[in-house]
């Protein structure tokens, strides 16, 4: 029996599966049609060309071993994006992107006689720094006279967000999320003042939205009776078109820049001691083949990078926006870099229908090394999160890496407890090594600092038998 995803069932045209490290969609016949039609056209290869849609192709069900009666005669099969990840996760720059690709898809999909059905933020993933959009079923032939329907989704998934953060320097993430993925109208015509009204999009794409929503509330069918037998000529679809292209390519990040993105420039580190970190970093991911590792609190990405050149695919996570958008910018369509605006403190959720329609950032961010550099105490004196519930927390995420130790006496931890009250007990190194040694092994260890800060390279005992053992003798050294 096929075992549908839990979050394909909204979309009557086909439902989603996995098969064989692939993602395949079953077709209705109106989906088949129209999606054979586009093909002929030469609509989709040039998409898939350019690298706006991701490779898709049309096999029949007995060609992968498929049942027909549970999934058709044929079916759509695409390449599995290595992580999935949605729009509260992104940083400006790439949900600007994003919008940007939904845009481009849509302006090739007139140009050949076709529309785009509607506009989620859902509809892109990334792979690696490649925003691409998936949902090929959403391309549909147009109709003379024809409305853009997937406007007002568009402005909710990437208009509304983008324009928060742009003119108002609101952080967006937590109001995607709390609306699952969207900003409603009216609450996004309330976060604009007065004076904004002038600037591009607000008075036209916001506040008059806003309007009509709220002359329609009341009135079940309203809209469609508004526009029944009226034709929207398709220059001037393409017009409104190309302006929200132009609004979006020339919105800038938000001015504010957040509390990490400036760390490389401040932290503790001489150029030796990064030397030696990196080096120590290398080491470990060269010894101990790691094909995924996740960078938890990447900052920048120096670290990231690291593990990119020993060969792993990279997912590198930070709670700063404005730390992932200079990761992002630094390294356009690189591919085996994927990355995520998160934290382990408060991580994304399972959301949706039965909490099964869209996976929590736990489920997804699965790998088999992990980094967890300079985070150590901001999860236990920030977060307040205990010692062996962290260390638990990274063996799970992956049953390898790299942890840095900083001591109390460290300056950072100091300015961490200059402003409360120090109920840490737990937090010592001592410690520390007992709660790794009921599961893991410290395979390695380098002292930095003075001693003050230690680069662990922790070992669960759980790997799987057969798994290389990457260094292995127990070594001290002191930079």
């Amino acid at each position: 029996m096929i075992d549908f995803d839990p979050g394909s069932f909204k979309d009557p045209s086909g439902r989603v599966f996995s098969q064989d490290g692939s993602i395949c969609r079953t077709l209705s016949p109106t989906a088949r049609r129209y999606f054979e039609t586009a093909q002929r056209s030469g609509l989709l290869a040039s998409l898939i060309g350019d690298g706006l849609l991701n490779d898709t192709q049309l096999v029949t069900s007995a060609s992968r071993g498929l049942p027909s009666a549970e999934v058709g005669e044929v079916v759509l099969v695409q390449p599995r994006i290595p992580l999935v990840t949605y729009s509260y996760e992104w940083s400006f720059e790439m949900l600007r992107d994003a919008a940007l690709v939904t845009l481009r898809v849509l302006d090739r999909a007139l140009a050949s006689g076709y529309i785009l059905k509607d506009a989620t933020a859902f509809n892109v993933l990334f792979d690696g720094t490649q925003p691409r959009f998936i949902d090929v079923l959403s391309i549909e032939p147009y109709e003379d006279g024809q409305i853009w329907s997937g406007y007002g989704q568009f402005c909710r998934s990437f208009l509304f967000p983008l324009l928060l953060a742009s003119y108002r320097d609101i952080d967006v993430q937590p109001i995607l999320l709390g609306h699952a993925g969207e900003i409603p109208v009216r609450q996004a015509a309330k976060l604009f003042r007065l004076r904004d009204y002038a600037r591009a999009g607000v008075l036209k794409d916001i506040v008059a939205q806003a309007a009509l929503d709220r002359a329609f509330a009341g009135s079940p069918g309203g809209v469609k009776a508004s526009i029944a037998g009226r034709a929207y000529p398709k220059r001037l679809l393409v017009a409104n078109l190309r302006r929200l292209l132009a609004l979006v390519e020339g919105l800038r990040p938000p001015s504010t820049a957040g509390e990490w993105a400036g760390y490389d420039g401040c932290h503790t580190y001489s150029d030796a001691e990064r030397a030696a970190k990196a080096a120590f970093v290398r080491r470990v991911l060269t010894d101990q083949p790691f094909p995924r590792v996740v960078d938890l609190g990447c900052n920048i990405g120096d670290y990231s990078a690291v593990a990119l050149s020993a060969g792993a695919s990279v997912i590198a996570l930070d709670l700063d926006a404005s730390a992932i958008d200079r990761l992002y910018r630094g390294r356009p369509r690189q591919p085996g870099l994927t990355p995520v605006v998160a934290t382990l403190l408060h991580p994304t959720p399972a959301m949706g229908w039965g909490l099964r329609e869209r996976a929590s950032l736990l489920e997804r961010v699965q790998a088999d090394g992990f980094l967890a550099l300079a985070l150590l105490h901001h999860l236990r004196i920030t977060g307040g999160v205990p010692l062996d519930a962290i260390v638990a927390q990274l063996l799970r995420i992956a049953p390898a890496g790299v942890i840095e130790w900083v001591d109390k006496q460290d300056a950072m931890v100091e300015r961490l407890l200059s402003l409360r009250r120090d109920v840490y007990d737990d937090y010592t190194w001592e410690t520390f090594q007992a709660i790794v040694a009921r599961t893991a092994d410290i395979v390695s260890v380098q002292e930095t600092h003075g001693g003050r800060r230690r680069l662990c390279y922790v070992r669960s005992r759980q790997l799987p038998r057969g798994t290389p053992a990457g260094l292995a003798e127990p070594v001290t050294v002191t930079v």
